[in-house]
C-alpha cells in the first residue's frame, strides 16, 4: 500500500490485499500476491502486464469465477461487501446483475446452436424478473424465459409483450453499432464475425445494467479497425451508462485510448499506477519504462522496437527481493535483499521500486 494518506472516498471497488495462489501437481503457484487498488464509480481503469503477470486471475477472482484449485485471501469489497466472504449461492445477486463481464474469447462465449435473438432475449428477461429496467413491460405482459423462447421465435405473454420483448433485443443490437438487428438476430454465433460476436457479447453484458463491467482482452484477435471501433463503443457507451470499468489488455495502446487510470502488473503484483497521462509521460518502474519502449510511437516508426531481456520469474516459489531484479537495468544490491515498497511519487501516481525512496 502507498505510505502517503490520500483523501478519503467511498469507491465502488476496494480490493485489500488480495492474493491468490494455485494448487497445482507441481506445487503451488502464487499467481497474485498482496494487490490492492480502488475504482470509483465511473471509473475506468485499464489493467495492464504481459502474459502470465496475474491479469485474468485478477478479473475472474473480483467475480468469482476462480476455479476450485485456486485459493484466495484479502478483501474484495464491492459496495462495501465482501465478496471473497461471500456463499456461492449469494453470487447471484452480483453476478450479471451487479458486475457484468466480457470474457477474453467471445467466439466461444455464446452457445453455438441458440440464435442471437433467443440468447439476448433470456438476458432481458432474467433482467426484468431480477427487477431491472432493460425491458419495458408492464407486470401482466412480463414474460417467462421459456415463453420468451419458442421455435426460434421471442414470443410474450401476450402479443404486446412479444413485440416490445423483440424490439429491445433489436434496440440493443443497435446501441453497439449492429446496422441490421433484424438480420443479425436470426444467425447463429458461427454465421458471425468475431467483431460481430464481440458487440453481441457487450450488448447482453450492458444490457443487464451492471454498476461494474470487467472486460478481459476484448478486442483479441479482432483485426485493427474492428478493434478501434469495439474500444469507441465501450467507450461511449460507458459513458453514457456511467458505470465503471476494470479492462484487462496487454497492449498499452488500447489502455491509452479508453482509460482514466492504469494499473500495471508484473508477476502478480501491482509495480506502478497512475493517471494514462503520468504513465506514458512519466513512467516510473523499470519495467512500465521497457513496456513503453516496446511499442511503436506513432504508425510511422520505422526503427527497430527493443525488447525486454529475460522472462518472468518462476511463480511456484516465493522470492526475496524484487521479482524484476534480473530484467532491470538498474538493479541494485538491495533489490534482491527485501521486497520493495509501494510509495507514492508523485500526486496520484505510484510505483513499487527502491529507486524511489
Amino acid at each position: 500500500m502507498s505510505e502517503t494518506t490520500t483523501e478519503s472516498h467511498n469507491p465502488i471497488l476496494d480490493i485489500q490485499g488480495v492474493s491468490i495462489t494455485y494448487n497445482s501437481v507441481h506445487g503451488k503457484v502464487y499467481a497474485l500476491q498482496d494487490i490492492d487498488f480502488t475504482l470509483d464509480s465511473g471509473e475506468f481503469v485499464a489493467i495492464v502486464g504481459e502474459s502470465g503477470s496475474g491479469k485474468s486471475t485478477l478479473a475472474l477472482g473480483i467475480i468469482g469465477l476462480l476455479p476450485p484449485a485456486a485459493s484466495l485471501s484479502g478483501k474484495i469489497l464491492y459496495k462495501n461487501v465482501d465478496l471473497a466472504g461471500i456463499e456461492k449461492k449469494d453470487w447471484v445477486n452480483f453476478r450479471g446483475r451487479e458486475i457484468g463481464m466480457i470474457f477474453q474469447e467471445p467466439m466461444t462465449s455464446l452457445d453455438p446452436i441458440e440464435k442471437v435473438d433467443r440468447q439476448l432475449a433470456e438476458t432481458l428477461v432474467v433482467t426484468k424478473k431480477r427487477g431491472g429496467g432493460s425491458v419495458t413491460l408492464s407486470s401482466s405482459e412480463t414474460p417467462s424465459v421459456q415463453e420468451a423462447q419458442k421455435d426460434g421465435e421471442i414470443i410474450g405473454e401476450t402479443k404486446t409483450g412479444k413485440l416490445l420483448l423483440r424490439e429491445q433485443v433489436y434496440e440493443w443490437l443497435r446501441k453497439v453499432r449492429i446496422a441490421d438487428p433484424e438480420s443479425v438476430a436470426q444467425r447463429y454465433p458461427f454465421q458471425l464475425s468475431g467483431g460481430m460476436i464481440q458487440r453481441v457479447m457487450i450488448a447482453m453484458a450492458l444490457s443487464l445494467s451492471p454498476s461494474l463491467l470487467i472486460a478481459d482482452e476484448p478486442t483479441t484477435a479482432l483485426d485493427v479497425t474492428t478493434q478501434a471501433q469495439i474500444l469507441k463503443l465501450m467507450k461511449t457507451l460507458i459513458d453514457q451508462i456511467h458505470m465503471s470499468i476494470v479492462l484487462i489488455t496487454h497492449d498499452l495502446g488500447v489502455a491509452a485510448q479508453v482509460a482514466d487510470r492504469i494499473v500495471v502488473l508484473y508477476a502478480g503484483e501491482i509495480v506502478e499506477e497512475g493517471a494514462v497521462q503520468q504513465i506514458f509521460t512519466h513512467p516510473l518502474h523499470p519495467y512500465t519504462q521497457g513496456l513503453l519502449k516496446c511499442y511503436p510511437k506513432s504508425a510511422e516508426t520505422t526503427d527497430r522496437l527493443q525488447t525486454l531481456a529475460g522472462s518472468v520469474p518462476d511463480l511456484r516459489s516465493e522470492i526475496k527481493g524484487c521479482k524484476f531484479a534480473d530484467r532491470c537495468p538498474f538493479v541494485v544490491a538491495a533489490c534482491r535483499q527485501e521486497k520493495p515498497r509501494y510509495v507514492e511519487v508523485e500526486a496520484n501516481h505510484h510505483a513499487k521500486c527502491v529507486l524511489y525512496y
